[in-house]
C-alpha cells in the first residue's frame, strides 16, 4: 500500500463497492460456472452475476450523476428494412466525480464521442477471453489498485501462465465497511423506474459478454 493511498481519504466507486462486497448485492455462487471469490468475506459468487451488478452499477451512476446520459436511438438495419434500437452514452452537464481508473471514470471519459454502450464495454474488456465477466471484474480491482487502494501480485503457474491475485489491505477494509451500500441498492433498483432503460442496460451488458467469449473453435 503507497504513502498516499494509507494517508489520504480512501473514496470508492458504485462498481468497486459491488466488487468489494459481492455476496450483499448477489447470491452465493452455484456448482456450476465461473466464480469469483469476494475479497471482503471470501464468499464465492458467479462473475456473471456479479459482472451485471457491477458495471449496472456504474452506468446507473454516470447516468443519475448527469455527468454522462444513457439514452436509446433509433437505427436501421438489412438495409433499412428492420427497425433497431441502440443504447449509447453521451456527456452530460454534471461532474465527473469519479476516483480515477474507475470504470465510471472510463465511461465518462469515453462518453464524449457518444458510443454504442455494448462497444463501450466491449472496448474496456479488450480482448475475447474465456470468462469475459471475471476479466471485467478484474480490471475493476486493477482500477482500484492503481490508487493503491489493494495491492496487485502476479504469480505464475505452471511456469507459463500469470495471473493478477488482488490483496485487500486492512486500511482499504476499514474504509470499505465505513461506506454505506445503500445509495449503490437505489442505483441497481433504476430498471425498476426506467424499464426501458433498464433492459437496454443489461442488453448492453449481455451482448459485450457474449462477444468478448472467446471462442471454442
Amino acid at each position: 500500500m503507497t504513502d498516499t493511498a494509507s494517508t489520504t481519504a480512501i473514496s470508492f466507486a458504485p462498481s468497486e463497492l459491488v466488487v468489494l462486497f459481492g455476496d450483499r448485492f448477489v447470491p452465493v455462487a452455484g456448482l456450476l460456472g465461473y466464480k469469483e471469490e469476494v475479497l471482503t468475506s471470501g464468499t464465492k459468487v458467479a462473475t456473471d452475476k456479479l459482472m451485471n451488478a457491477a458495471v449496472g452499477a456504474a452506468l446507473w451512476a454516470v447516468h443519475r450523476s448527469g455527468a454522462a446520459t444513457l439514452e436509446i436511438r433509433q437505427g436501421k438495419a438489412l438495409f433499412g428494412l428492420v427497425k433497431t434500437q441502440k443504447l449509447h452514452v453521451s456527456r452530460g452537464g454534471g461532474p465527473a466525480e469519479f476516483p480515477a481508473h474507475s470504470l465510471e471514470a472510463y465511461i465518462v471519459e469515453a462518453a464524449a464521442a457518444g458510443p454504442e454502450v455494448q462497444k463501450l464495454l466491449e472496448s474496456y474488456i479488450g480482448n475475447e477471453v474465456s470468462d469475459p465477466a471475471g476479466h471485467t471484474l478484474g480490471r475493476i480491482k486493477a482500477g482500484m489498485a492503481e490508487r493503491g487502494v489493494l495491492e496487485m501480485e502476479k504469480r505464475t503457474s505452471m511456469k507459463v501462465f500469470t495471473t493478477s491475485h488482488f490483496v485487500l489491505p486492512a486500511s482499504t477494509r476499514a474504509a470499505a465497511e465505513g461506506a454505506t451500500l445503500d445509495p449503490v441498492h437505489a442505483l441497481l433498483r433504476g430498471a425498476e423506474r426506467e424499464p426501458g432503460l433498464g433492459k437496454m442496460v443489461q442488453g448492453a451488458i449481455d451482448g459485450a459478454r457474449v462477444m468478448m467469449t472467446e471462442s471454442s473453435d
